[in-house]
């Protein structure tokens, strides 16, 4: 970042291991900084709403994978976590529509653990 402080996707990383180490709140600034540098960056917005539901911001997590998704239709994890957030939230309807796009985009492209982790959340709520 030093070399260039412009590189949104370094922000991100960091972001993640912040995330992993317990820093949430650093990686929320590394997060908004990423998006700040690039507003159409979805994995960074996936990444904030991850980190904003673990915090217990669930309407802040949705409105992220919402962003995602308005930039990268096809990204499956954003719908993942969406269905989690709605499942938890009693949305069952929301979530189980979710849990089923995401498995249809990890089965398209062949990432059969997430794929299965879909179904998996989806025969829970059936």
């Amino acid at each position: 970042m030093r070399i260039n402080p412009n590189f949104a996707a370094a922000y991100t990383h960091r972001g993640n291991a912040r995330d992993d180490l317990g820093d949430s709140q650093g990686a929320l600034a590394d997060y908004d900084r990423a998006l700040q540098i690039n507003p159409n960056f979805a994995n960074a917005y996936l990444n904030r709403g991850v980190t904003r539901f673990r915090l217990g911001d669930n309407q802040g997590a949705v409105t992220d994978y919402n962003a995602a998704l308005r930039i990268e239709p096809n990204l499956a994890g954003a719908y993942l976590s969406r269905g989690i957030v709605r499942a938890e939230g009693g949305d069952k309807p929301g979530a189980m529509l979710d849990f089923q796009k995401a498995a249809d985009l990890f089965q398209q492209q062949g990432d059969k653990d997430n794929y299965q982790k879909a179904i998996n959340n989806l025969r829970k709520l059936q």
